[in-house]
């Protein structure tokens, strides 16, 4: 069902973007580790004090951003990640039939004893796979820069108790004392696989998307405006659940409910690697288990991809311009 020549032909075309997002991501993810080193956790949780009132904006609670493991895994949230992703899949999945048909390449290539279906397969097969490398990109430039960098961390002064009276007595001037550690110590790269794989969840739902309303018109242009103006309202609706208590029902109906990097790598933290991989698994402040979110996202990109099959199967192109 996949033919060589048109995925050589596509990875070709797509290269340079894929390129530049997958040097974009590794390289961001390295650097931002590293940043992450060279604050002292002591320090930040006092910063992190002064903004209790803004912690329902956030993706996590702050008492796990207080962890290195917690401020690590902020990665997944961070705008130049997502916003890779969003390019990479609205520019791959638009490019499938408005893409072609705005080129006016898609007629030669259908004259080709190509059907439409291999023709879409084949586009589906270089995206996805681009997007899992893109994860997994972003995943090695976190695990390099756990491995190569180290963290500072403030520990409290020895103190030495006196007998009947229970009393603590600070020692050496009562100074806290600095200690630089590697930072795999402190951070285990492995505890972020339920993070990537939510993320490339996330990617194949917009990619799904995007195929879709490419299969239903014929320039790309709008197809990429119809998509960007879904997710801008996705974004808003979510905004407003997460601004006023009583359109918390908001988050509920968007997509991005169901990208919760930060709130599996909790599950892992807490203690149980296998948690996010669960079915039967509770989630702090979710009413379904943690494995059940990336499996809505991959099921409604799927089912975005069916429609685009039967739409692009079934439709009378266009003439060239």
């Amino acid at each position: 069902m996949i033919d060589r020549v048109l995925v050589g032909k596509y990875v070709r075309q797509s290269m340079l973007l894929w390129a530049s997002c997958a040097l974009a991501l590794f390289a961001f993810a390295w650097v931002r580790v590293w940043v992450v080193g060279m604050i002292d956790m002591g320090q930040f949780q006092s910063v992190l004090d002064l903004f209790k009132d803004f912690e329902r904006f956030a993706p996590i609670e702050f008492s796990a951003l207080a962890t290195h493991t917690g401020r690590v895994g902020m990665t997944f949230d961070e705008p130049i990640v997502i916003l890779c992703t969003v390019i990479w899949c609205v520019s791959r999945g638009s490019d499938v039939v408005s893409g072609e048909l705005g080129r006016g390449t898609l007629e030669m290539v259908l004259s080709q004893p190509i059907s439409r279906v291999r023709l879409m397969l084949s586009h589906a097969l270089v995206s996805v796979v681009g997007l899992a490398l893109l994860c997994l990109l972003l995943w090695l430039g976190i695990g390099i820069g756990v491995q190569l960098s180290s963290v500072k961390e403030t520990l409290p002064p020895q103190t030495v108790t006196i007998p009947w009276i229970e009393v603590e007595v600070p020692l050496g001037g009562g100074q806290p004392v600095v200690e630089t550690l590697p930072m795999h110590q402190r951070v285990d790269v492995g505890d972020f696989a339920a993070s990537v794989f939510n993320l490339f969840a996330f990617g194949f739902f917009l990619l799904g998307l995007a195929t879709m309303f490419s299969s239903l018109d014929r320039y790309r242009w709008r197809t990429i405006g119809a998509v960007m103006a879904i997710y801008i309202v996705q974004l808003v609706l979510l905004g407003l659940g997460k601004a006023a208590e009583p359109l918390n029902w908001l988050q509920n109906v968007t997509f991005f409910s169901c990208y919760k990097p930060q709130p599996l790598l909790a599950l892992v933290t807490d203690g149980d690697r296998w948690a996010p991989w669960s079915l039967t698994t509770s989630m702090p402040d979710a009413v379904m288990p943690p494995l059940m979110y990336p499996l809505i996202l991959l099921a409604g990109g799927a089912a975005f991809y069916a429609v685009a099959l039967w739409r692009f199967h079934t439709r009378d192109l266009p003439a060239p311009l």
